[in-house]
């Protein structure tokens, strides 16, 4: 059952992410592009499971040297052979979009307010989406006890953060991580949530403009319970 599992989830991301653009070090495809300095840009890529498969979201928030919100700027995001143009709604200088499914293939990122206000050409590094294979959800482990994670995903993320309802892990994406025994309390209902992300500094920006992509996906809940 557990080898069913790891062939269904490896397919999933295989499929999701086209296996396009993934060899070597998904940072060596990050790129900060050019600009005049002129604008503070804050970009995030935010994929999000819901039924079926993810929801990726879009926003990115743009302002002058004088930390001033920019409207009516072009920008635009290019990702799977497709430019996506983010509208701004709601909060001036905020642009937004959203995608069903992910993509595959490096995102680029280009922001324009007539000729005198740009960054271009900036790239990130897709890390493609992931799976937690165990613990699944339903399972039983033992209290006080290491437990061992396991995960899949097509290309190894720069950064991951595992967390629990008790605690959070800076760890490698690696494939696997054990929780200690003395964090591995007991509960009736415990779960395991895995982000991992890619970011690229914009060096056409002002300083703290950034380009960052997010996958985030939960175990569904198991049970830690005391071995007595």
């Amino acid at each position: 059952m557990r080898l069913a599992v790891a062939i269904a989830a490896v397919a999933l991301v295989g499929a999701a992410c086209g296996g396009n653009d993934l060899t070597g070090p998904v940072e060596s495809r990050n790129a900060g592009g050019v600009g005049n300095q002129s604008l503070l840009v804050r970009a995030d890529v935010d994929l999000d499971p819901m039924a079926g498969g993810f929801l990726t979201r879009f926003e990115v928030d743009v302002l002058d040297r004088f930390d001033q919100p920019v409207s009516d700027a072009d920008v635009t995001i290019v990702w799977n052979y497709t430019s996506l143009s983010l509208v701004e709604e709601g909060t001036s200088g905020t642009y937004t979009a959203e995608l069903n499914g992910s993509g595959s293939g490096t995102l680029v990122l280009n922001v324009e307010k007539g000729d005198s206000l740009y960054v271009r050409d900036v790239k990130l590094g897709n890390i493609g989406i992931h799976a937690i294979l165990d613990p699944q959800g339903g399972d039983t482990v033992a209290a006080d006890s290491a437990l061992p994670v396991r995960w899949v995903s097509d290309v190894d993320a720069p950064f991951a953060t595992l967390s629990s309802r008790d605690d959070s892990f800076q760890v490698m994406d690696s494939g696997e991580f054990v929780i200690p025994d003395s964090l591995n309390q007991a509960r009736s209902s415990q779960w395991l949530t895995l982000l991992r992300y890619n970011e690229v500094q914009i060096s056409g920006g002002l300083r703290g403009s950034y380009f960052r992509m997010e996958v985030r996906r939960a175990s569904d809940s198991f049970v830690v319970r005391d071995p007595g």
